[in-house]
């Protein structure tokens, strides 16, 4: 799907000023004190100003346009693996593929993707990059315009890109959208540079835990664009040998270990633990995983919203001795009144039951009624144990069925007490399969789902066979259109997603 006319038009963009209310999160600074705008040209000039514009990242990303509800519809609900209880609106549309352009999740995600980007153009071109000192934030830069171009262009496709700070609407800008591999080519040089300017560790009292990129961050998203570009729909297989290589160093790394009990890995007390390389960070008063994930209906009390749920078929596809499937579902909620089986919990009344999905929720918590049930706990992005699947896939793509893929493999199904795949007898096609269920397996609704079945070129089959997205999914759908709103403000009609 390729879309390259060039046309002059107005496109809607966030402002340097926009930028600053997002950064300081209040419109009263503007108010108050209009002659004190910091302008392009001195701002920002220091690390002070550097951490305030890091901090309006971060608070978009945990917005609920992104990561606290948005971007899971957007690629959990929208696999065949998540589902949600609704029976109508923006929610079940994006659930059964009769989703329009103006649907306000696939609006919200492409608007803050493209926020965040300008913010991290603020990073890259105004400050000192010549200076050490400013060198991990101008990398920061890097990482956050890198990963919200690796969302654009596996959700929206071709993609307008921006490497430079938006200040002004100009009505004769020319926009372009480009290919699909031009934008991973775009991710692929932020990240190989900003891989060796970013610290191990921050390190500092104000942001230790504000989940700021790392060098193993980047290297993690940088193999898996390699891996995504060996993939559909560039095809370039050559890149699957680099996916390997960065996965093997993060492994190498030493900063990570997995952590010994999976369940442990979702508990509150837990988060940021040895085996978290990046996630998006939630304020106490505001994270939603918890509530939205959490089962309701039943005679449960203190229960959830059920925003999203799982799937059956995947829950029963994990075998009985496998720690991830207690883990990964809420099969039975314990509570004082008694046991209550999933088939209870609320659902679309024009489906089956389906369990709730059991990471993101500590029923241990003895505060947990406290705040709504919101929590402090984050959306996990990239967890050591992918390193490990990145690896296991790409060795067996570039040398065959090797005891290094299996092995990769095997340290998981290890730690989950799950039976080990045998070292003989497999062929390659067959590894490739395991393999593939192996991602589910582990990161079941951590984001990935949608991605790979698009980048196994096997969204068609697999979307078309779904009970709920059947209805309404067609092979155009692969993308999402761009948002109405783009248009409404002047982006010409022609470069909305064929069959849109």
């Amino acid at each position: 799907m390729k879309i390259f006319n060039q046309h002059k038009n107005k496109l809607r963009v966030l402002s340097i000023y926009t930028l600053f209310i997002s950064v300081f999160g209040c419109q009263d600074f503007l108010e108050e004190n209009p002659e004190s705008l910091l302008s392009p040209s001195n701002f920002p000039q220091s690390a002070e100003d550097a951490n305030l514009i890091l901090g309006g990242i971060s608070n978009n990303l945990a917005s609920s346009d992104f990561g606290n509800r948005s971007i899971i519809f957007l690629a959990e609900t929208s696999s065949d693996e998540g589902t949600t209880r609704y029976t109508s609106g923006d929610r079940y549309s994006i659930d059964h593929y009769e989703y329009v352009n103006s649907n306000q999740y696939i609006t919200n995600v492409y608007n803050t993707c493209y926020k965040i980007i300008n913010q991290a153009n603020a990073l890259i071109t105004y400050l000192p990059n010549d200076e050490d000192w400013a060198k991990p934030y101008v990398a920061a830069g890097k990482f956050y315009r890198a990963w919200m171009y690796s969302y654009l262009v596996r959700l929206y496709g071709p993609a307008i890109i921006r490497d430079t700070p938006t200040e002004v609407v100009n009505p004769d800008e020319v926009v372009v959208r480009v290919s699909e591999e031009e934008v991973y080519n775009f991710i692929i040089s932020d990240l190989e540079e900003a891989q060796n300017d970013l610290p191990l560790n921050w390190t500092g009292d104000d942001y230790n835990d504000d989940g700021r990129p790392t060098q193993g961050a980047a290297k993690i998203l940088l193999a898996k664009m390699y891996i995504s570009m060996a993939g559909y729909p560039v095809n370039d297989t050559s890149k699957w040998e680099l996916g390997l290589n960065k996965a093997q160093e993060v492994i190498d790394s030493g900063v990570y270990q997995l952590k010994s009990n999976f369940s442990d890995l979702f508990l509150i007390a837990n988060k940021n633990q040895e085996e978290s390389i990046l996630s998006i960070q939630m304020a106490e008063v505001d994270g939603q995983l918890s509530i939205q994930h959490r089962p309701t209906g039943g005679g449960i009390s203190n229960g959830g919203w059920y925003l999203f749920s799982a799937s059956e078929k995947l829950m029963n596809s994990f075998d009985d001795n496998d720690d991830r499937k207690e883990g990964t579902f809420v099969i039975n909620f314990v509570q004082e009144t008694g046991t209550t089986n999933y088939t209870s919990f609320s659902r679309n009344r024009n489906y089956g039951p389906v369990p709730a999905v059991q990471k993101f929720q500590d029923f241990n918590r003895e505060d947990i009624t406290e705040n709504a049930r919101r929590t402090s706990l984050g959306l996990p992005i990239f967890r050591f144990a992918e390193a490990y699947l990145i690896k296991a896939e790409a060795e067996n793509e570039v040398n065959g069925p090797t005891e290094e893929a299996i092995e990769a493999i095997n340290i998981l199904r290890r730690r989950a007490h799950a039976d080990e795949i045998p070292e003989e007898g497999l062929t390659k096609d067959e590894l490739r399969d395991i393999i593939q269920q192996e991602w589910s397996f582990e990161l079941a609704f951590e984001l990935k789902r949608r991605f790979n079945i698009l980048r196994w070129g096997i969204m068609d089959e697999v979307l078309g066979n779904d009970e709920r997205a059947s209805l309404g999914y067609q092979s155009y759908k692969q993308y999402y259109p761009i948002p109405q709103a783009e248009f409404d403000s002047g982006l010409d009609p022609s470069l909305q997603n064929p069959g849109y």
